[in-house]
């Protein structure tokens, strides 16, 4: 490997705290294949199915990103806390898969490229409307913050809403020219199905509540996510629950329910 992206390639592997457990196979994967340093995330194939190509070179862009970052004063905290989806990416895959991999690689290059940032509990990228929202006066195609809910800790109301006004705060500060026209999300956790297998004061129920609800589309999404990796519903006879809320909708799906995608906004 050139020597000019190796030790790029560790400092972010250490600063952006992957776990241990990975620590033996990235060190083969650093030691074995090269990175050239003229390697740019623009260029990049955001197909490739070289899993540890992929994480030492996504690695390798976070530098480049972290120095455009600064160029824009945006804090080294929010950078460390948006790029840690690095991290969860690879978990996730490296589980589902048995070795050290990285996927989801065009949703990464979002944050890399400066347009997706976790604040707090939530993540907010700059984009654009899927379709039109009347009721918050947004047209198909007008900028939006899309809110996206990263993996792992709970997601209690309270932490929400603090997310949704520091995004409130960062953007004009950060991206003034980016006149947003409010806040959207789409998500199988704005299913008003779910009110049927939770109570109220579930955080799930409380999130779902921050938003005003437009529209749905028929799809059983959740099931990647309230079940282990690989999952889907062929398979879900056979997926082990980890806890009531996951037996609750197992059972639901296997006796024919439906659940839902659902879009809902904030108006700014």
């Amino acid at each position: 490997m050139e020597s000019s992206t190796k030790p790029v390639i560790e400092k972010w592997y250490r600063a952006l705290r992957f776990p241990a457990a990975l620590d033996a196979e990235f060190y083969e994967a650093l030691n074995s294949i090269q990175i050239p340093a003229s390697a740019a995330l623009d260029q990049y194939d955001l197909s490739c199915a070289d899993g540890k190509r992929n994480l030492l070179t996504f690695l390798y862009f976070c530098e480049q990103s972290c120095r455009k970052a600064a160029a824009l004063n945006i804090p080294e905290s929010v950078i460390l806390d948006t790029f840690r989806d690095i991290v969860v990416w690879t978990v996730w895959h490296t589980g589902r898969i048995g070795g050290l991999y990285l996927g989801e690689l065009y949703w990464l290059s979002l944050h890399l490229n400066l347009r997706l940032f976790r604040l707090g509990r939530l993540q907010f990228c700059m984009g654009h409307a899927f379709r039109a929202v009347p009721e918050a006066g947004i047209a198909e195609g007008d900028p939006v913050l899309e809110i996206h809910i990263p993996r792992g800790g709970k997601l209690t109301a309270e932490e929400c809403e603090a997310s949704i006004a520091r995004a409130k705060a960062f953007f004009p500060n950060f991206f003034p020219d980016f006149a947003y026209k409010g806040m959207t999300c789409w998500s199988w956790l704005l299913d008003n199905t779910l009110r049927n297998y939770l109570p109220e004061t579930s955080n799930i129920i409380r999130f779902g509540n921050l938003f005003t609800k437009v529209y749905s589309e028929e799809k059983n999404a959740l099931i990647k996510y309230v079940f282990s990796p690989g999952t889907t519903e062929e398979s879900l006879a056979d997926a082990v629950c980890g806890s009531d809320f996951s037996r609750r909708i197992k059972d639901a799906v296997l006796a024919g329910e439906h659940f839902h995608e659902t879009l809902g906004f904030i108006p700014d």
